[in-house]
C-alpha cells in the first residue's frame, strides 16, 4: 500500500518557510560554495605546476635587462687598477700597463680606450684639487701647481718614457685650461692669461721631444691635439695633430667627438668641409668598419650643429650604424646604435624616417640580445614599447636561450 507523503511534505514546507528555512538555505549554499572553492583551488594548483610558456609573454619583455652593463664594469676595472698602481707609486709598472693598452688599442665594450681612462684616472687628484679650489685669486691654484711638480718629477726621472711625458704635459694643460680669463675676477685676468700661456709653453717643451707617429702613440697625438687648442697658432696645428691622432687610432669615436665641433666653432657651417671629412672618415675605416667611419664622423657634428641633419646622407648613416653594431660584436654597441637610430627617427620625416626606422627594426631583430638602459635616451618602459612597435611591424623573432643570461632573449630567425 503506497505511503501518503503529502502530510510530510506539507509539514516540511511549513518548517522551511520560517527562520529554520533561512538557516538551511545558508548551510546548503555554504556547502556548495566550499565544494566549488576546493575544486577551483585544485585546478589552480595544477595550472601553476605546468611549465610557463614564453609564448604567453610579449617578446620585448623577454629580452634581458642589465643595469650594471659590461662597459661600466670594464671602465671601473681599468680605473681601479690604475688607482692602485698610482697609490702604491708603482710608476714603472703603471707606464708599462698603459703602454700595453695603448699598443693593443684595448677598449671597453662601448669603445672607450683603456689608455684614455688611465690618463684621466692619473690626473684625477689634480682635477679634484682644481675643482675644490676657490676662484678668488690665482693664488688659490698654488696647491695645484705643487701637484704639477710631482708629475713633472716623474717625467724627469724617466725622460724617455712617453707615458710620463704625456702625464706631465697634460697636468700643465689641465691647469692652463683653468687659467682662462673668463674664470677669474676682472682684476686677475691679465695675470690669468700670462699663467695660461706659461703652462701651455711648458707642456710644449715636454712634448717636443716625442714624435707621436714614431712612437705609434695615440696618447702623444691626443696631447699634441690638446696643445694645439691652447696655442696662439693653434689653427695651423690642429689639422696635422688630428691627422696623426686619427691615423693612429682610426676607429676611436672619442677623436671625432673632440674634432668635429672644432670645424664649426668659429663661423658658419661649411658643407664642403663637412662632406670631405665624412668621406675621408668612411674611406679610412672601410676595410674594418664598413660605413661605420661615416657614422663616427657625422654624429658628433649633428650633436653640435643640428642644422646639418638635412644635409646628411641618411642611407649612409643608417648603414654606418648597422655596420658598427654588427662588426663590434658587443651588445653595448648594439644598444648604442639602436638608441642613436631611434633618436634620428624622432628628428626625421618622409624618406629619411623610413630609412632610419627600417634600420632600427633590422638591428633589433638581428642583433639585440640584451638591454642596457644606460645607453638609451628614454626610460625602460619606453624602450620596451619601441621594441614592441618593431615586433608589431616585422613579426616577433624566435626565442632562443642565451647562454650568457639565465633568461630568454630575442634573436632573429
Amino acid at each position: 500500500m503506497p505511503i501518503d507523503t503529502a502530510p510530510y511534505l506539507s509539514s516540511l514546507t511549513e518548517t522551511l518557510s520560517g527562520p529554520v528555512g533561512v538557516a538551511f538555505s545558508l548551510t546548503l549554499l555554504g556547502a556548495l560554495t566550499m565544494g566549488s572553492l576546493r575544486s577551483f583551488r585544485h585546478a589552480a594548483l595544477e595550472k601553476r605546476a605546468e611549465p610557463m610558456s614564453t609564448s604567453d609573454l610579449a617578446r620585448e619583455l623577454l629580452i634581458p635587462v642589465v643595469r650594471n652593463d659590461p662597459d661600466l664594469v670594464a671602465h671601473s676595472a681599468v680605473a681601479n687598477r690604475v688607482s692602485d698602481l698610482f697609490a702604491r707609486c708603482e710608476w714603472q709598472q703603471l707606464s708599462l700597463e698603459i703602454s700595453t693598452w695603448e699598443r693593443r688599442l684595448d677598449a671597453t665594450p662601448g669603445g672607450t680606450r683603456h689608455h684614455d681612462i688611465a690618463i684621466e684616472t692619473c690626473l684625477l687628484p689634480l682635477q679634484t684639487c682644481i675643482d675644490e679650489a676657490p676662484r678668488n685669486t690665482l693664488d688659490d691654484l698654488e696647491e695645484a701647481n705643487e701637484m704639477i711638480a710631482d708629475y713633472v718629477a716623474r717625467h724627469t726621472e724617466a725622460p724617455e718614457d712617453p707615458v710620463h711625458a704625456v702625464l706631465a704635459a697634460c697636468a700643465h694643460m689641465l691647469v692652463a685650461d683653468n687659467c682662462r680669463a673668463e674664470f677669474w675676477p676682472e682684476s686677475e685676468r691679465s695675470r690669468a692669461w700670462r699663467l695660461m700661456a706659461q703652462h701651455f709653453l711648458k707642456a710644449e717643451a715636454i712634448l717636443s721631444k716625442f714624435d707621436p707617429v714614431q712612437h705609434m702613440s695615440p696618447l702623444l697625438a691626443s696631447a699634441y691635439y690638446e696643445l694645439a687648442l691652447g696655442m696662439p697658432d693653434g689653427a695651423t696645428r690642429l689639422k696635422p695633430a688630428f691627422d696623426d691622432w686619427i691615423d693612429l687610432d682610426p676607429s676611436n669615436p672619442a677623436i671625432y667627438e673632440v674634432h668635429m665641433p672644432q670645424l664649426f666653432g668659429d663661423g658658419p657651417i661649411n658643407l664642403r668641409t663637412f662632406n670631405t671629412e665624412a668621406d675621408r672618415a668612411e674611406a679610412r675605416t672601410a676595410e674594418t668598419l664598413g660605413k661605420g667611419g661615416y657614422a663616427l664622423c657625422v654624429l658628433p657634428a649633428l650633436a653640435d650643429c643640428p642644422d646639418l641633419r638635412e644635409h646628411v646622407d641618411a642611407k649612409r648613416l643608417a648603414e654606418g650604424l648597422m655596420d658598427l653594431a654588427r662588426l663590434s660584436g658587443t651588445q653595448a654597441d648594439v644598444n648604442w646604435a639602436a638608441s642613436t637610430l631611434l633618436k634620428e627617427c624622432e628628428q626625421a620625416s618622409g624618406e629619411q624616417l623610413e630609412i632610419y626606422r627600417d634600420a632600427f627594426d633590422g638591428l633589433v631583430r638581428r642583433h639585440l640580445g640584451v638591454i642596457y638602459p644606460r645607453l638609451w635616451h628614454i626610460p625602460l618602459d619606453q624602450i620596451r614599447a619601441k621594441l614592441g612597435d618593431t615586433f608589431d611591424r616585422t613579426g616577433a623573432p624566435k626565442i632562443t636561450e642565451n647562454p650568457d643570461f639565465p633568461v630568454y632573449s630575442a634573436k632573429a630567425a
